[in-house]
């Protein structure tokens, strides 16, 4: 499908070749804009959407019964957009007179989801020159602010899954780290460390995980400064643009999906991007670590000790626990850039999968107090967390007989350990680690081709939390 231009309706737009009407919506509907109240009322169970023809034209109609949780009201706007996208219409009104905030986030982040798509060929590249897809919403009755907010979600949602669908060989550290920025507003000051920057800083973890790959490591550091001398706001995010698992070699079903693994990454630069649209009056910077866990000649391997950042030393249990290699030289970053507040976001752990299902990201943090500013952001943006355990005792299973830590303490509490690992790098600063390993990618038709853009929309809402938690 085209990309979409989020549009709000007014009579002198051209006629949509397309509606979704929400049921409750229907009778206003007819009368306002099929200027005719005469109508069989379907029936349509909750949770679903359907294609609807009126007798006597040729309108397509799909109908929506969005009632119930917010979540559940997403997922059936999604449903929605997809049975659109099946319709190749290129404008679409949605009857969203009078909807609720939570209403309208649900239905344009639902939508944004049904009607992405992410394709690679010719074809459709040469389909989408110079065309959109217009999407107008009714805002009778609701505040355009709020509506485009939600815009902006959705587009970075849409960002996101762009980067995270797209496959490695085409988004290599220095390359993703070029599409992070390009196109981003000029309110973001942008800087790249490069390997010859890093290996002069020492950042001992970063390094060790990209040694075996041909294309060398960067450090991307993003800046938004929308609130003078206030401090900053760190989003940390993972960005292994691919994890053969190195020298701990994945198998080749586990291997297959792995350009997903900086999907942290794709939020946190896909969030940054929206703040800066939204104006936040904030100061928020994104640190995200870029590299290639591959098995060249030079790759680390199981037995090394390395160096981080900070100067602790990190024992290497697996080399497919490199995610918190990079992380913690990326935290190292951020509070040295002025960050005093951290929030990290990863596809880390196999366990986060095992424990949780992928219905909910695992949260571990070191600060009951910024925990809860997140947990409330997980509610509002409708992207669920579970807050894990932090007894010291789970820290403890991280210890090494040879060095400060050892990057992976083995299965049991696995999210914790390895959540707590990194944590140990913020060295008490608050700190919230996301590890969102099952909640980036799905097979679900309704969630679009892989990537969902988890972590974006709650991203933004921390970082509007933050901009009054700061006072």
């Amino acid at each position: 499908m085209s990309p979409i231009s989020w549009k709000i309706w007014d009579s002198n737009n051209e006629q949509p070749n397309a509606y979704i009407v929400p049921v409750d919506r229907l009778q206003s509907f007819m009368e306002s804009v099929m200027k005719d109240s005469r109508f069989l009322e379907p029936s349509l169970k909750q949770g679903s959407a359907m294609l609807w023809y009126i007798p006597g034209t040729s309108d397509k109609v799909v109908l929506v019964n969005d009632f119930g949780s917010q979540r559940e009201t997403q997922r059936t706007w999604a449903k929605a957009g997809h049975i659109v996208r099946e319709l190749e219409a290129d404008r679409i009104l949605v009857w969203s007179s009078h909807f609720p905030p939570e209403r309208m986030a649900s239905a344009v982040w639902g939508l944004g989801t049904g009607l992405y798509e992410f394709k690679i060929s010719v074809a459709q590249v040469e389909a989408r020159v110079d065309t959109s897809t217009k999407l107008y919403f009714n805002l009778e009755g609701t505040t355009e602010t709020h509506f485009h907010k939600c815009v902006e979600i959705a587009k970075g949602q849409s960002l996101a899954r762009d980067w995270v669908n797209q496959p490695s060989n085409l988004k290599p550290p220095a390359e993703l780290a070029q599409q992070f920025m390009e196109g981003s507003s000029e309110k973001i000051t942008w800087s790249i460390m490069d390997e010859s920057e890093l290996q002069r800083i020492k950042a001992g973890g970063i390094l060790a995980v990209g040694q075996g790959s041909a294309h060398p490591s960067a450090m991307l550091i993003g800046k938004y400064n929308g609130s003078g001398d206030k401090p900053y706001l760190g989003l940390v995010g993972k960005g292994i643009t691919f994890d053969s698992g190195g020298l701990s070699l994945k198998p080749a079903e586990a291997m297959k999906r792995m350009k997903v693994d900086m999907g942290g990454a794709a939020a946190v630069a896909a969030a940054l991007r929206v703040v800066a649209e939204l104006d936040l009056q904030a100061n928020v910077m994104a640190v995200i670590p870029l590299a290639e866990n591959m098995t060249g000649a030079d790759a680390f391997r199981p037995g090394d000790v390395l160096t981080m950042l900070d100067g602790t030393t990190v024992e290497v249990i697996s080399t497919d626990a490199e995610g918190r290699l990079a992380l913690g030289d990326a935290l190292t970053v951020a509070l040295r850039e002025g960050a005093t507040h951290l929030v990290d976001m990863a596809t880390l752990t196999g366990a986060n999968v095992v424990s949780l299902g992928g219905i909910r990201a695992g949260v571990v943090h070191n600060n009951e107090s910024w925990a809860s500013v997140v947990d409330h952001a997980a509610n509002v943006s409708m992207e669920p967390v579970w807050i894990l355990p932090n007894d010291p005792e789970y820290m403890e299973l991280n210890h090494s007989g040879i060095a400060d830590m050892k990057n992976s303490a083995g299965r049991p509490a696995g999210t914790i350990t390895a959540g707590l690992f990194v944590g140990h790098f913020a060295h008490g600063e608050p700190w919230v680690h996301v590890d969102i390993a099952g909640m980036a990618y799905t097979d679900g038709k309704q969630s679009g081709v892989g990537a969902t853009g988890f972590g974006v929309s709650l991203l933004v809402e921390t970082c509007l939390g933050w901009s009054t938690y700061r006072n």
